[in-house]
């Protein structure tokens, strides 16, 4: 990788030769994505007539700096405490936000939400590519794996309670928040750049492998949808009307998401970014990474993110969203794709 940009390594004239070298399998990959999405919406405008607008782009990117901007004060509030909280952090900001760090930052914040905007419109032709069909044979698998009982039958005895429920419809929210902060952080990063570099590259090809060609190849709907595209006998019956029970008694936002995603689906309304897909978990993947490039950062910071990818594995089948199997593809391709981006970087770097 070439050394950090500083006015003495990368003067004005050079500055975009050298971001650019810096982002650019990053900046190809986004590219290629984009390109697809693209392609899909002129082929079909009249189902994604909606997508990629520039209202959804600059949301997004708005989304993420102010998710980015809470984590770090949260993390102030906690670990610095400073007395004057307000003029610590426009003094701190003000000190990291150098024109340099701006610049360095630039490519990422300027090509991810438009990453995100594909992603949604490519996983909104999951259906398409293949009708919802795995999802009696990922549930049987299942089953097959631990013992012949489904997985949520195994755990209802220590998470089936409404407030442990609550609690992990909690952390699932979380994740998005978590996520986020943690992208555009690394955006900003000058000083870690060859793990900078290799979590954006996993980030992004997680989601192209794992959530767009993984998703299309094994189309399935998950357990909470499960009767609508099984005929039969449904083994999660006891869940949804468990989770139901248990949202009287301490609310449950994941079903009302539940409901508002099939409603989506079933009426061809709403946006493409409620599109349903469960194999892989992209949830599980995204935290195994959160875990591998938090073992990097600290051992604290890898205990914790650890956890909360347990926790997200858990609540993935306990919530009713997947399959167990779809939280071991997804962690299973989360560590190969970690490991190959690593690799990748380092080669770079030689």
């Amino acid at each position: 990788m070439s050394a950090v940009l500083t006015p003495s390594i990368a003067s004005r004239a050079n500055m975009p030769r050298a971001l650019l070298r810096e982002h650019g399998l990053l900046l190809t990959l986004v590219a290629l994505e984009l390109a697809a999405a693209v392609a899909l919406c002129a082929a079909h405008p009249d189902k994604f007539k909606d997508d990629l607008q520039l209202e959804s782009y600059v949301s997004t990117l708005a989304l993420g700096l102010v998710f980015a901007l809470c984590a770090y004060t949260m993390h102030v509030m906690i670990f610095t405490r400073p007395k004057q909280l307000v003029h610590y952090l426009r003094t701190d900001l003000t000190a990291f936000l150098t024109r340099e760090r701006l610049l360095f930052a630039a490519p990422v914040l300027a090509t991810l939400p438009l990453f995100a905007a594909s992603f949604t419109v490519l996983k909104a032709a999951v259906p398409m590519v293949q009708p919802y069909a795995w999802d009696a044979r990922i549930a049987a698998a299942d089953a097959w794996l631990h013992g012949g009982v489904q997985p949520w039958v195994l755990m209802q005895p220590l998470l089936g309670h409404p407030l442990v429920s609550a609690l992990l419809s909690v952390a699932y929210h979380l994740w998005f928040f978590i996520l986020g902060a943690t992208v555009y952080w690394m955006a900003f990063n000058m000083e870690r750049r060859q793990l900078r570099m290799q979590f954006m590259l996993s980030f992004v090809l997680s989601w192209i492998l794992l959530g767009n060609v993984m998703a299309m190849a094994f189309s399935s709907v998950g357990p909470c949808f499960y009767q609508h595209v099984v005929p039969g006998a449904d083994p999660f019956a006891g869940l949804m009307q468990y989770l139901n029970e248990a949202n009287g008694k301490a609310p449950l936002l994941v079903l009302d998401v539940q409901n508002m995603l099939w409603h989506s689906y079933s009426t061809h309304t709403g946006s493409n970014a409620l599109s349903i897909s469960a194999m892989p978990s992209m949830h599980v993947a995204s935290s195994v990474l959160l875990a591998l490039f938090g073992w990097r950062v600290s051992r604290a910071a890898g205990i914790a993110l650890t956890v909360f990818a347990v926790l997200i594995q858990l609540g993935s089948v306990h919530l009713g969203w997947h399959y167990a199997l779809d939280g071991y593809a997804g962690a299973a391709g989360a560590i190969l794709i970690w490991i190959f981006c690593g690799k990748l970087v380092q080669g770079s770097a030689a």
